[in-house]
Order: structure tokens, then C-alpha cells, then sequence
């Protein structure tokens, strides 16, 4: 094993403080969660060595599962399109048709798919993020209203994830679910900062099973990719999977708009 798994092992202690204090689950939520992992239980079973990408104590696990969703559609339609604005019409498209997104629109207050819409998917913000990721990663969270414990966390979270292109998937899940758990119970953050940080490890933990277990020519799993999932998630955990698309499959297909 390369000596850079240790930064595996060592991801969830980077956690300021943690106790017993989980995260609050929405009823709603919890719901949507257990239908939309039932499903694609059933759809992922048997694939790679019966390890499948899932943490169920996620409360927003489903950002991970409809990310990897609405991206087998995308491929499966083998588009050819040039500019970000084309794959962000596209990807918007196919959320608009998806049943998760649905099930997540009727067990909120607000439709999650307008919010995500609302605003045509902030070509410049994801186009800075192609540009240089990390320098945006760094504006992001610098910019953004989390605690100081938060910010540091997410940023050696993202960080870490830089360093696992030639791991085995099984060693970067289990890092991964450490490392919720300690954010989840962490008394340093405070609801939002789970959320944030929470989808996006979500998004992450899904996007890196998609390349290493399904093994997809057409999908590399990069950092721009989890920018984006950061960019979103600030904002809220829908426009966190819409975003993290766009960005991920325009870097795949190195174009620009």
C-alpha cells in the first residue's frame, strides 16, 4: 500500500472535536433517502465486489445517489456538445424528467429542481472553477458563512481527495463514512456546515465509485467535479448535484462555452 493511504486513515481526526451529537433528520428527507436508495440498490447490486457507494447514515446521501442518476442518463444519451451552457440545458433537462428529483420536490417546502433552475446554472462560477479549481475552492470558503472549524475540515477533506487517484475504492469508502461520522457528530459545527460539508462528501464518495467500480470511459472522476459539488452545496444540496454535473462532464469533455 503507497504511504499516502495514511492520509486516509488519518481524514476523520482532522475533526476539531467530536461526541455523540448526530445531525437531525428531516422525516421528509429520511424518506426520500429510502426510496431512492432502495432503488438504486437494485439497480447496483453485483457490481465491483459487492461494495456499493451508499452510507445510510448520510442524511443527505441522496445528493451522491442522484448525482451518479441523472449522469448515467447523460452518457447513456452520448451527447456531443461543445459549450458549458449546452450540457447545463441538457443535464437540467434530464433532472427535470427524473422521479428522485420528484420525490425531493414534494418532500420539501420548495421546489428543489426551480431553485436549481432559477438561474441558468451560473456559467461564469462554474467556468472559474475549470479555470483553477483549487484557487476557487479557496475563494469559496473563504467567502462563505461557515465556522472556521468547518471551512479547515472541508478543505482538508477536499485536500485528501486529491491524493486518492490510485487507491482502491474499498479504502477510500471507508474514509469517507469515517470521516461523515466525525463531521456528524462534531459539536464544532453546526447544522449547516454538516449540510454543506455532508453533500459534498456524498457527491464525492458516488462520483469516485462511478470511475474506479463502473469503470466508465467516459467519466473520470476531478477535482472540479467536487468544486462544484462545494460551489452547489453553499447555495443548497440540489443545486450542489446540478452543479458538480455540469462542471464534472464539461472537464471530461474539455470544452468551454
Amino acid at each position: 500500500m503507497k504511504n499516502i493511504s495514511l492520509g486516509l486513515v488519518i481524514l476523520p481526526l482532522l475533526i476539531i472535536s467530536c461526541t455523540t451529537e448526530r445531525i437531525d433528520n428531516d422525516d421528509s428527507i429520511g424518506t426520500l433517502d429510502s426510496k431512492v436508495s432502495a432503488k438504486k440498490s437494485e439497480k447496483s447490486a453485483g457490481v465491483g465486489q459487492n461494495l456499493l457507494p451508499e452510507n445510510p447514515a448520510n442524511v443527505y446521501d441522496y445528493a451522491g445517489k442522484l448525482h451518479n442518476e441523472l449522469l448515467d442518463v447523460y452518457l447513456a444519451g452520448n451527447y456531443q456538445y461543445s459549450t458549458i451552457l449546452q450540457i447545463s440545458e441538457q443535464v437540467q433537462a434530464i433532472a427535470a424528467e427524473n422521479e428522485d428529483v420528484a420525490l425531493l420536490n414534494s418532500a420539501t417546502n420548495v421546489s428543489a429542481l426551480n431553485s436549481a433552475t432559477s438561474i441558468p446554472a451560473n456559467l461564469e462560477e462554474i467556468q472559474e472553477i475549470i479555470d483553477n479549481p483549487e484557487g476557487k475552492l479557496d475563494n469559496l470558503l473563504a467567502n462563505s458563512s461557515m465556522t472556521d472549524a468547518a471551512k479547515i475540515s472541508l478543505y482538508s477533506f477536499m485536500n485528501a481527495t486529491l491524493l486518492w487517484e490510485d487507491e482502491d475504492y474499498e479504502i477510500i469508502y471507508q474514509s469517507i463514512i469515517s470521516y461523515e461520522s466525525a463531521v456528524m457528530d462534531s459539536t464544532e459545527f453546526n447544522d449547516e456546515d454538516k449540510r454543506v460539508i455532508l453533500t459534498t462528501s456524498s457527491i464525492a464518495r458516488y462520483s469516485i465509485y462511478y470511475e474506479k467500480k463502473r469503470k466508465d470511459e467516459d467519466w473520470d472522476s476531478n477535482v472540479g467535479n467536487r468544486v462544484g459539488a462545494v460551489s452547489g452545496a453553499l447555495d443548497n444540496s440540489f443545486i450542489a448535484i446540478i452543479r458538480s454535473l455540469i462542471t464534472g462532464i464539461t472537464i471530461n469533455n474539455l470544452v468551454t462555452h
